[in-house]
């Protein structure tokens, strides 16, 4: 717990530091219930960690019980093509799992074992750390893009990104953004292209 807890404590430090120095509005970065919606941690301990408080490692039965929750809320949360919430015989099909073993995960119920998680997250897109994750090490995790685009170099973060995966342009349909929301989509834009290299 220690490590996670001063990473989350070192990237907080760090998005405020930034924030302060280029006049941002922290809060509107450190948004609970935005981040409590990426994560699938409740607002309440989300909130709790933002303001810096400390939590004891999870049992054995308590980790066991985040990943059925995560997997329950990854599931309600998701979508497919048709804006649908996904079939359980699909998702069983796909990861190599009984239906009865995903129809128990995506309700959140007990099950004999844990074994196709990984399987499940990456249905969705997601790594199994997702799942997986102490409240803090998934709080720290969906903070990253943000102290990303805070890092960002010249000051013109539209600009830098553009430049850095060739984008002719980034329609925000007519609205203006402000400086801080310009520098939380351009985090999560980074993220997501990051990740499309990796793959």
């Amino acid at each position: 717990m220690a490590e996670s807890v001063l990473s989350l404590a070192a990237t907080l430090a760090r998005i405020r530091a930034l924030a302060h120095e280029r006049q941002l509005d922290v809060d509107e970065i450190l948004n609970v219930a935005a981040l409590a919606e990426r994560t699938g941690v409740p607002a309440g301990l989300t909130a709790a960690l933002l303001r810096g408080e400390e939590f004891a490692d999870p049992t054995p039965g308590e980790a066991e019980e985040t990943v059925r929750r995560r997997a329950a809320f990854l599931y309600a949360a998701s979508r497919d093509t048709n804006g649908r919430p996904y079939a359980v015989a699909d998702i069983a099909a796909a990861i190599g799992a009984a239906p009865w073993w995903v129809g128990n995960l995506v309700a959140g119920r007990e099950l004999p074992h844990l074994r196709h998680c990984a399987e499940f997250a990456a249905f969705f897109g997601r790594e199994v750390t997702f799942l997986t994750d102490t409240p803090a090490q998934a709080v720290n995790r969906a903070l990253q893009p943000a102290v990303q685009s805070l890092n960002n170099g010249s000051g013109d973060l539209m600009a830098d990104l553009m430049d850095q995966y060739g984008l002719v342009s980034i329609s925000t349909r007519g609205e203006a953004l402000t400086r801080t929301q310009e520098t939380l989509l351009l985090g999560m834009i980074t993220s997501m292209l990051s990740a499309e290299e990796v793959r």
